[in-house]
């Protein structure tokens, strides 16, 4: 026999779970956070995004210890310009940027500290997909953003895709 007030009651549960992610995901503009399932480490995630014209974005690697870290690269692939790289290297603290000439784009901090991506003010021709790959001891990482960028709405609303 079929209980559709149980049913609709796990709808209400999803739902609400699925908010309290997406609410609680701090200062990062994505709602996953790296998960371990024993031995196995979530080695990549996407994540589909909309900001607000004129707002601040941050884009966030996988949280995994920064000691652990060799190369942290932010590839920029905007809709209608050249493909940008942004790279640090962990031993010697060294950053290079390759073909990248929108100063609203930078580091959110040290990379040494947060590897994070920061674009301040968000432009529509901010639109478009960022990864940032991290090299690191036990493994390499990779979070993908699908940035789109509205000029209406007071909204950020986010959708993580798990792709192991």
């Amino acid at each position: 026999m079929v209980c559709p007030w149980r049913t609709s009651d796990l709808w209400l549960l999803l739902i609400l779970t699925v908010f309290l992610v997406a609410v609680s995901s701090n200062l990062c503009m994505h709602g996953k956070q790296m998960t371990q399932n024993n031995s196995a480490l979530l080695m990549e995630v996407n994540t589909s995004l909309t900001v607000l014209m004129g707002t601040k974005a941050v884009l966030c690697c996988h949280p995994i210890p920064l000691t652990n870290v060799v190369l942290i690269t932010w590839e920029i692939i905007p809709r209608d310009r050249p493909i940008c790289k942004i790279s640090y290297k962990g031993g010697t603290n060294e950053i290079t940027k390759n073909n990248c000439t929108d100063e609203r784009i930078t580091w959110a901090s040290r990379p040494d500290v947060n590897p994070g991506l920061q674009i301040h003010p968000v432009a529509l021709s901010h639109d478009g997909y960022y990864r940032c790959q991290m090299a690191a001891s036990n493994g390499n990482f990779d979070h993908g953003y699908r940035l789109q960028v509205s000029g209406k709405g007071h909204h950020v609303h986010f959708r993580s895709l798990d792709l192991t």
